[in-house]
């Protein structure tokens, strides 16, 4: 990418390997993109450009977290899901994808305060994370299809607006009592679908640029130490030894990125 300076490339790179961690299963995902948005080279549509611009790789990362995980996919889980999904994508795509239907177009301020949300949403649920599972039974039975469809589609519809349906994903999965690995490793192939379908519209609508090509290129080579670090560290690690950092720096990072929405 032209008048890519040295810091923008060093937060492209922390923000690419924590996305490869959170696809090993360590939920530091949400931290990624509002640090890429901020610290984004370009200045045209940081928000949206970011998010187009870490799809490929993600899909990248969601071959080797599957991968890791194939032993640990509970795949009746994701059949509730998939319908909504695509419903969600298909809204996602016309909102934001989309750059010649105008009135149609989430803005890319929209797209920071959205995200900035999400952030500020993702903290404020697993402070509350404990409280509220001590008071919901856990349910091991497979979701129907009409709350599989309406998770699906809140996470299709985030998912292309802003890379960041995982609170979704545990929102729905969390109550149903599965296993760390389990868990992790649904979640994996269900965003390996869900990334895969998200490539159709964003090729077709020119999302996809050569120059964020080139500049994903350079950044292969932290997409597996990444991954590996996060399947890694959901075996040995408690995530309670490190997750007040994360939901720190996550907290004061959405709140920039809905003020910068708000101001400029």
């Amino acid at each position: 990418m032209e008048n890519c300076s040295i810091s923008a490339l060093v937060w492209t790179a922390i923000s690419v390997f924590l996305i490869g961690v959170s696809k090993g299963g360590i939920p530091v995902g949400p931290i990624a993109l509002p640090l890429l948005i901020l610290f984004w080279p370009g200045k045209t549509e940081p928000a949206k450009t970011a998010v187009a611009f870490m799809l490929p790789l993600l899909c990248v990362m969601d071959i080797i977290a599957v991968a890791f995980f194939r032993r640990n996919i509970d795949w009746k889980r994701l059949v509730p899901l998939l319908p909504g999904s695509l419903a969600g994508i298909i809204l996602g795509s016309i909102l934001f994808v989309s750059r010649d239907s105008a009135w149609l177009s989430v803005p890319d301020r929209g797209i920071k305060f959205c995200i900035g949300i999400v952030g500020l949403g993702f903290v404020f649920y697993q402070a509350l994370n404990k409280w509220i599972m001590k008071r919901v039974m856990t349910n091991t039975a497979v979701p129907g299809m009409f709350k599989g469809t309406a998770f699906g589609f809140s996470g299709g519809l985030v998912s292309t607006l802003a890379h960041a349906s995982g609170p979704i994903m545990q929102m729905y999965l969390l109550p149903q009592g599965l296993a760390k690995m389990e868990f992790a490793g649904t979640t994996a192939v269900y965003f390996f679908l869900l990334n895969i379908f998200k490539l159709i519209p964003f090729t077709i609508l020119g999302r996809i640029e050569t120059g964020n090509l080139i500049l994903g290129t350079y950044m292969l080579p932290l997409i597996p130490v990444g991954v590996a670090a996060g399947y890694f560290l959901v075996k040995i690690m408690k995530p309670e030894h490190y997750t007040g950092m994360i939901y720190l720096v996550l907290f004061f990072t959405s709140i920039t990125l809905i003020i910068k929405s708000i101001t400029c």
